[in-house]
């Protein structure tokens, strides 16, 4: 199984460096940008990448069926694995410039998460993972070679860095977000970001670049990629009933060892237990 995985995840390698070049030869190039909401809008860049994306699976993973942000479900076998694509993690990011977006894809099966992959372009991170083979980080535009992930080790409330974000729907969800963060700040932690991408937002606390995360309205798109590459460095990752589920959504925490408590419990006295 691990030889499996192992090529598997060369291919999605090779894949998920081919969006990230697409998304930067297209910086600043958006084509047209359609709203879906209000606050939350979809550009030709994010349709494209994604193309390119279900081509490149539909070749090398016939079988499997894919839940694609734009372009929705496309069939698999049934029983069998099924990906979780989100080509321009980050849309509102990337049409502003900023440079925080990512290529999200990870892959589940009847076990859970087997694959998964998070590629930051302009920030030239690759990370990288795979059920049980740890989590890697490449810097691939540096040349440098992939290195492993060391495992998180605990980490107090106190010294911790923290992230968060903000759900397009402007509802009841941020007057809870935003108790939950007022009474981390107080708790004290040493600061909460907003960088504006989920997957970013995960593959940071896996390479201790961040200490936590949560975020109280997302799509499993948004997790799938990262909540493995997380995992796989030791990060605790739940939804906000603090279950272990395979792919974290609508709901998410995830936190080095012993913060995750912490930080749960604070969510929860300010937040709220249900469900977004």
């Amino acid at each position: 199984m691990s030889d499996h995985l192992d090529d598997e995840l060369a291919t999605l390698r090779t894949l998920a460096l081919a969006a990230g070049r697409m998304l930067l030869d297209s910086l600043g190039n958006l084509g047209r940008v359609e709203a879906k909401t209000a606050t939350e809008f979809v550009t030709d860049v994010d349709r494209r990448v994604e193309d390119l994306v279900l081509a490149g699976l539909a070749r090398h993973f016939p079988a499997d069926a894919v839940l694609a942000e734009e372009s929705g479900s496309h069939k698999g076998t049934p029983g069998g694995r099924i990906w979780y694509i989100d080509p321009l993690d980050g849309t509102t990011n990337y049409a502003h410039g900023h440079p925080i977006f990512a290529v999200s894809a990870g892959c589940a099966g009847p076990d859970g998460l087997e694959l998964g992959a998070v590629f930051l372009p302009y920030l030239d991170e690759l990370y990288l993972a795979r059920r049980g083979g740890g989590a890697t980080l490449e810097r691939p535009r540096c040349g440098e070679a992939p290195r492993p992930l060391a495992r998180r080790t605990p980490v107090d409330v106190k010294a911790a860095l923290l992230a968060t974000g903000f759900p397009y729907v402007r509802d009841h969800n941020v007057d809870r977000t935003l108790a939950a963060v007022g009474a981390l700040l107080k708790a004290p932690c040493h600061g909460i970001r907003r960088g504006g991408s989920a997957a970013a937002d995960l593959v940071h606390v896996a390479a201790g670049k961040m200490d936590g995360y949560f975020e109280l309205r997302l799509r499993p798109w948004d997790t799938a990629g990262g909540t493995l590459v997380a995992r796989e460095a030791g990060v605790i990752v739940t939804d906000l009933a603090g279950v272990e589920v395979a792919v974290p959504s609508p709901t998410i925490v995830a936190a080095a060892p012993g913060l995750h408590a912490q930080m749960m419990q604070v969510i929860l006295a300010t937040a709220g237990p249900e469900a977004a």
